[in-house]
């Protein structure tokens, strides 16, 4: 139809034209409103593309026909630590001396400690390659109760058990009588290093020997040359004072550290 029909006969134009409208509107509408994308964004889960499951997997349940895989909770401790008995919802982490805040625990021999948060459900066993002796610092108080925690031994490591969350140390064992005869440790042929340069990832003690007497500390990411691997240790150079810290709890910056 011409423009000059359109003209000649403004009703039918009218009419016209609010069709055109009215058939752009759905257009219009689907354009101002929100996809079932931005609902399920803002947390309307039954416009989800699979609403059951997003839900069954916000709340940490299992999905039907999936089968729930299981994840160490404690893949970062080091080989001579080990935690038994732990929880899904189970943490634990490597803890220093000064994260633990207390200077007394330097006089009974601290060598290291576990800490064990977040949840722990029935008995919790922390092992250490180490001999010692354990105590339990027990985080359901409000400031941490010192406890001594009974010791036993497993495939040759010095075992504790818990049922709380809180702090497991090991420390030196009792120092024996002048009468009797130290058990003596596993001795190692020293092997010179030329060319080793640390950072520590941790602050350790300085001793006078390996698991010797303590004679100081080297901070946390202090780097230090290491003249000398002596089994778990190394012989290091920190602030003028010569002595050994643990290999454990180091990176290795530049040369052979092995």
């Amino acid at each position: 139809m011409r423009a000059k029909e359109f003209r000649r006969f403004p009703a039918l134009s009218l009419i016209l034209t609010f069709g055109l409208l009215i058939a752009a509107l759905p257009a219009r509408a689907q354009f101002d409103t929100l996809t079932d994308n931005d609902r399920c964004e803002l947390g309307q889960i039954r416009f989800c593309g699979n609403s059951s499951n997003s839900q069954a997997e916000k709340e940490g349940g299992e999905l039907p026909g999936k089968q729930q895989e299981y994840v160490a909770t404690c893949p970062h401790l080091p080989p001579s630590v080990a935690v038994f008995g732990d929880d899904r919802d189970t943490h634990c982490q490597m803890v220093g001396l000064a994260g633990i805040g207390r200077m007394d625990l330097i006089e009974r021999g601290f060598i290291v400690a576990v800490d064990v948060w977040n949840y722990v459900n029935g008995a919790v066993e922390v092992c250490f390659r180490n001999a010692g002796a354990l105590v339990f610092l027990d985080a359901t108080y409000l400031h941490r109760m010192l406890v001594d925690l009974e010791s036993y031994e497993r495939a040759g490591m010095t075992c504790g058990a818990i049922d709380r969350i809180g702090t497991v140390v090991l420390l030196e064992a009792a120092a024996p009588a002048a009468d009797e005869t130290s058990t003596a440790l596993p001795t190692f042929d020293a092997i010179a290093q030329s060319d080793c340069q640390i950072k520590l990832m941790e602050t350790l003690f300085l001793r006078a020997e390996p698991a010797g007497a303590i004679i100081g500390l080297v901070w946390l990411y202090s780097e230090v040359p290491v003249f000398e691997v002596n089994g778990d240790w190394y012989k290091i150079e920190f602030e003028g004072k010569m002595g050994y810290i643990s290999r454990e709890y180091r990176k290795v910056l530049w040369g052979n550290c092995v």
